[in-house]
């Protein structure tokens, strides 16, 4: 019942974000703006985890059901991507590359001033500070 519960706090907010973004002209997916708020919901406490927990880990679970539909309506395509392959590749190829490159930089600018503001101060600052004192 509980799976149950959270599914359907799933496809509340997955319909909220839809509603919101077709009637307020939002330019984002309205999938999108539902995840948004559902994780502010989260956030601030409104939603808590346990309630979509195992729904979540539910869906997670069986992710790859969800793209056989994706996958057949590709299949009517077959004639257009063997068509023009190379721009279908690099699109494939390419797009991953970039966003893995600029999620490992940011993560590690992130890390970077993360350690630069645990770091031990520096024997002058050490000094600086004694003198202060």
């Amino acid at each position: 019942m509980k799976t149950i519960k959270g599914i359907i706090l799933l496809l509340a907010f997955y319909g909220i974000g839809t509603m919101a973004s077709q009637w307020l002209h939002i330019p984002l997916p309205g999938n999108l703006l539902g995840m948004l708020l559902l994780t502010l919901a989260l956030i601030t406490g409104v939603v808590k985890l346990d309630w979509v927990e195992e729904a979540s880990h539910l869906l997670i679970r069986h992710m790859m059901l969800f793209f056989v539909p994706i996958l057949v309506g590709v299949a009517s395509y077959l004639q257009t991507v063997a068509q023009n392959p190379l721009p279908l590749i690099l699109a494939m190829v390419l797009g991953p590359a970039f966003v893995m490159i600029v999620s490992g930089k940011v993560i590690q600018w992130y890390l970077d001033r993360k350690r630069e503001k645990t770091a031990a101060p520096t024997p002058a600052e050490a000094e600086r500070r004694s003198l202060d004192a």
